[in-house]
């Protein structure tokens, strides 16, 4: 296990900590069908791997499952939605994407089915964090980010596994982009009229 794996495992226990606190102060609000997606994955994951000789691999699955489940029982207790119109469209594709994930086992199909899963669980999210910024933690999803980015680095080569690492790092940081949206809205605003003075 080299040291950028070694990095994605230590951020990956850490960032729950950041993240249960900011739940605890009744701030970070987790969406329940973006947990629960995720979670669905994970345990593909871990079933996936568990046939494979892969030991890194099955540590690695086991954690994430473990990590899944924790943030789900948080979400249940702190977190919101799972009623709406749009929560149950995105969990019964998720979990169609899910079980076709499943099926189809490994491959460049497969992987970009886990994509496309995970991605449609965390559309509720997306949503959730564009009109309600602070109802998520961005300590979380900038340090799940760069664990993601530790893990492209320890890859680092165009194999079909790389692209979990990478969608992870585009997705964490799009959930910032959203968190701090206003402040960088009102920021440029500033800029723009500050540079609108005449000499």
């Amino acid at each position: 296990m080299n040291i950028w794996i070694i990095g994605t495992l230590i951020l990956s226990l850490i960032s729950p900590v950041f993240y249960t606190r900011s739940m605890l102060a009744h701030k970070a609000k987790p969406h329940r069908v973006t947990r629960l997606i995720v979670w669905l994955a994970a345990i593909a994951g871990l079933v996936g791997v568990l046939s494979s000789t892969n030991t890194a691999g099955i540590i690695f699955a086991a954690i994430f499952l473990a990590r899944a489940s924790y943030l789900l029982i948080m979400s249940f207790i702190y977190g919101v939605g799972g009623a709406s119109r749009l929560d149950k469209s995105c969990l019964v594709i998720g979990v169609l994407a899910l079980i076709i994930y499943a099926m189809t086992g490994n491959g460049l199909l497969a992987i970009s089915l886990g994509i496309l899963a995970d991605l449609i669980g965390y559309i509720p999210t997306f949503v959730k964090t564009w009109h309600k910024p602070q109802s998520e933690d961005p300590t979380f999803f900038i340090i799940e980010g760069i664990a993601s980015l530790f893990g492209v680095i320890a890859i680092w080569e165009f194999r079909v596994d790389i692209l979990f690492p990478i969608y992870f790092v585009v997705c964490s940081g799009l959930v910032v982009a959203l968190i701090y949206r206003q402040r960088l809205t009102r920021h440029f605003k500033k800029l723009s009229s500050v540079s609108d003075i005449p000499e």
